[in-house]
């Protein structure tokens, strides 16, 4: 059957190598008689079948089929081999039939129809050949899905890719065991008879040309005499003379119809008869125009002519024999007899009558002198219909006609020629053309081969249903024997009946039926045993069972009361148990409110590829820990802490995890990270993260080669109002410039706090020209400056009175300096920037310095 393995194409080039190996399997045709080939490119159509099922298996076929249009002329075979694929195909998948018998059914109920139909009744090819194809045909494709299904058994038994079934080998085997013995034969047998018959036909064709061409050259070579003769007697006599000679010339050899004498400009002198058909004298004619003459002086030799339209009485179409007469060494004029050729065809007719033959006699122009050939017309030039001409040895050559669409390769060799010609005269002046067509010899060996193949296929035919009777003969027993086999053990348990085992006369067979039989009683021994044993292990089985029970319930209790969550998720991430610890942790009431969903709904978006990561590698086999945030059904979020390691859960590898709650841990974390970086009182980053910060501005200066700022800033108004007021006041205002410095700068720059009034503010990524940089940091510095120094309202509460609103006013001294990269050590940014700020409270306070690098 059609391998389940390979039912889609998944490798493309083994698709494509069987259609290219189909392809050649065409090409390089084996033949088995006179052009009726063998093609073996449907096995591997088949083995495509099989491979890859029906669609790709029909589309091979169709595709290795399209090659039959070059080599018969017609697009039929390809509808025929397309449908084999797909019958045998269905038959195979649907019906669970043999390739063979399903190729059989194919050829017999539509094959064999289909070829006559387009055979037969569209392309008008003969009964007998039509019959002959369609065996073939059917033949031909049975042996194809025979070699491709033993093919196929045999990869399948060398690699083991799949099973096949014994009885179907037996089946093919015997098969092929009648069916390729008869082929070989008959192709020997048809080759042998085909080859008889070549020579035959060459022989025959050959010495009808040698007796054909003694024939008409004797009788040509009599006439050029009889002209030469009277052309010697007219060099010594005159025309009155000659008139005698020509007269009883013309009536001793009735293949003259005329005899005359011309002088040198080629006028008659002396005629016989003396008049024409129209009654016409035939003396003092002129004919110096004929093209003949030149080659009479020139030679000043005997020929006969090229057929020519007559000019003496009624036009027709004659030849002639000459002989040029020669006075003193020089050409005088010529004899002329227009020949009657009446003899020649009678001979010709008469030799190739009972053979076929067809005759042709050219001149040397190659104009038809006369012929049977009915396509063939006096006077025209010999021509064929289009075909190839081919030789096939020194004397004989084969005609074969071209062909026209939608017309069988059996008509071309039905229409082919074996030819033979030969030259007439001395000079070779006509030609002899004999041909043999190769029908009849066609429609004999034809009759001949359709009975053998005919034979053959019935042959084929009562081998199938007696195959199929033998193998199912040989493999009875051993079906009986699986039948018998299959679940044997669970047989042998369930009942205490023998098993009547079957006989048979193969020994092959009766010992592998003694083997099961010992088997058998061995296995049956042993259950027996076996089921004693089991009596005993039931009830200490049932006794472990009871304290496996116990224990369960002793750790189930443990599980619930734990005051860490235990967990269990399955291999998809979906929640499988969680014990009331961790339900709290996740703010759910019972555990339907959250098993079966995925754990990372649970989990703080931000933590959820991490968690996922730590799921995959527990799966993999590892330990696994880590800190996430979870986000509770009702909205609370905590963090936690998880130890994962990897158990088997009904053969399923599941994640148990122990988590436990570090939320305060993490605040505490928290606190301490603000106390360590950040200022307490406005917030802003202290002098060790702002340290750091700076360090991060040059490295990213470097990569960057933008220029960076860094300004100092000192509170010019702050210490009265400490002073006056008290340092509550003073933090208010520290917290409000802090407030305005945070509006005066994007979010990619730093503001810091160093202590008491003074204030850091770090611009990173200005420009990469300095001076361009130094005035967007002039910019900055300008609206820092007018910020803060517009006037501070400040609540001030009283005890024991109402509150009243402070208006103080405050400015603030600046200086800056300008870096790029890390080529300046940090504390000298800061001591430079610190001594730009101090110029700026020396020169009147409320102003912006920058430090001068070249001062």
């Amino acid at each position: 059957m059609i391998s389940s393995t390979t039912r889609h194409p998944d490798n493309l080039l083994l698709f494509v190598f069987l259609v290219a190996a189909g392809l050649a399997g065409n090409y390089f045709s084996f033949p088995i008689f006179l052009n009726i080939d063998f093609l073996f490119g449907s096995i591997f159509a088949m083995l495509a079948l099989q491979y890859f099922g029906l669609g790709w298996g029909t589309l091979a076929a169709a595709l290795i089929a399209s090659y039959t249009y070059v080599l018969w002329n017609h697009p039929y075979a390809i509808i025929i081999l397309s449908a084999e694929a797909l019958c045998v195909g269905v038959l195979m998948t649907r019906r669970r039939l043999g390739m063979v018998l399903a190729d059989t059914l194919f050829w017999l109920l539509i094959g064999m129809p289909l070829v006559f139909v387009f055979y037969r009744l569209v392309m008008q090819v003969p009964l007998s050949s039509a019959t002959l194809i369609m065996t073939k045909q059917a033949v031909n494709g049975i042996a194809n899905a025979l070699l491709a299904r033993l093919i196929f058994t045999g990869l399948v038994l060398g690699f083991r890719s799949s099973q096949t079934s014994f009885r179907e080998i037996i089946y093919n085997l015997l098969t092929a065991f009648v069916l390729f013995p008869g082929l070989i034969m008959l192709a020997i047998g048809s080759r042998a008879d085909f080859a008889e018959t070549d020579h035959r036909i060459r022989a025959s064709l050959l010495q009808d040309s040698a007796r054909l061409d003694h024939y008409v050259n004797t009788w040509v070579i009599n006439r050029k005499s009889a002209v030469l003769k009277l052309a010697e007697m007219a060099a010594g006599q005159t025309p009155q003379q000659m008139q005698d000679h020509l007269e009883q010339a013309q009536k001793s050899d009735a293949n003259f119809l005329r005899v005359g004498l011309m002088d040198r400009e080629a006028t008659s002198t002396a005629y016989f008869p003396l008049l024409d058909d129209l009654g016409h004298s035939t003396i003092g004619n002129n004919f110096a125009d004929r093209p003949f003459i030149p080659d009479l002086k020139r030679t000043l030799q005997p020929m006969v002519s090229e057929v020519i339209m007559d000019r003496v009485g009624i036009a027709k179409p004659m030849v002639a024999a000459r002989a040029p007469v020669i006075i003193d060494g020089k050409y005088g004029g010529y004899v002329t007899g227009i020949l009657s050729l009446g003899q020649i065809r009678e001979q010709l007719d008469s030799s190739t009558m009972g053979h076929s033959v067809l005759y042709t006699l050219l001149d040397k122009n190659d104009h038809v002198i006369m012929s049977n050939r009915s396509d063939q017309a006096v006077m025209k030039p010999f021509a064929r219909r289009e075909g190839k001409l081919s030789q096939l040895d020194a004397d004989i050559s084969q005609w074969l006609p071209s062909l026209s669409a939608n017309t069988s390769i059996s008509d071309r060799w039905q229409d082919s020629l074996y030819i033979v010609q030969s030259g007439v005269g001395d000079l070779a002046e006509w030609t002899l053309i004999l041909e043999q067509p190769v029908a009849p010899f066609q429609k004999m060996l034809y009759s001949n081969y359709s009975g053998k193949l005919t034979l053959l296929f019935v042959i084929l035919l009562a081998a199938l249903p007696l195959a199929e009777f033998l193998s199912r003969q040989i493999m009875g027993t051993l079906d009986v024997l699986g039948s018998l086999t299959r679940n044997l053990p669970a047989r042998l348990a369930a009942s205490d009946k023998a098993i009547v085992w079957p006989e048979t006369a193969i020994k092959e067979t009766n010992d592998l039926i003694g083997n099961f039989r010992e088997m058998s009683n061995l296995l049956k021994a042993q259950f027996d045993k076996i089921q004693e044993v089991n009596e005993t292990l039931e009830q200490r089985v049932a006794e472990q069972t009871a304290e496996l029970k116990a224990s369960e319930l002793h750790l189930q209790t443990i599980i619930e009361n734990e005051p860490e969550c235990i967990k269990i998720v399955d291999a998809h991430g979906r929640l499988l148990h969680m014990n009331p610890a961790g339900l709290a942790m996740i703010e759910a009431d019972s555990l339907a409110q959250v098993a079966g969903r995925p754990v990372l709904d649970l989990i703080a978006p931000e933590c959820r590829s991490a968690f996922a990561d730590l799921h995959q590698r527990v799966l993999a086999g590892e330990r696994m820990q880590m800190q996430f945030e979870v986000i509770g059904l009702k909205g609370g979020r905590r963090w936690l802490e998880t130890h994962a390691v990897p158990m088997l859960d009904h053969g399923e590898t599941v994640q148990l995890a122990v988590t436990h709650d570090i939320t305060e841990r993490k605040q505490m974390e928290e606190q301490v990270r603000q106390l360590a970086f950040y200022d307490p009182l406005t917030q802003l980053p202290n002098r060790r993260l702002l340290t750091d910060r700076l360090s991060q501005a040059m490295a990213a200066s470097r990569r960057s080669v933008c220029y960076c700022a860094l300004m100092i800033l000192d509170l010019d108004n702050f210490k009265p109002l400490n002073d006056t007021h008290g340092h509550l006041l003073g933090d208010l205002l520290l917290i409000e410039v802090a407030r305005r410095l945070t509006h005066c700068v994007r979010e990619i720059d730093t503001i810091g706090r160093f202590g008491g009034d003074e204030f850091v503010v770090m611009l990173s990524e200005l420009s990469t020209d300095r001076a361009l940089s130094t005035d967007q940091a002039q910019a900055v510095a300008e609206k820092i400056r007018i910020s803060l120094s517009e006037p501070y309202l400040i609540m001030v509460q009283h005890e024991g009175r109402s509150d009243t609103l402070l208006r103080h006013c405050c400015t603030a001294s600046i200086g800056a300096v300008i870096f790029i990269d890390n080529e300046t050590a940090q504390d000298d940014i800061l001591k430079w920037a610190d001594a730009a700020m101090y110029q700026a409270k020396q020169e009147g306070r409320n102003a912006v310095r920058f430090h001068d690098a070249n001062a």
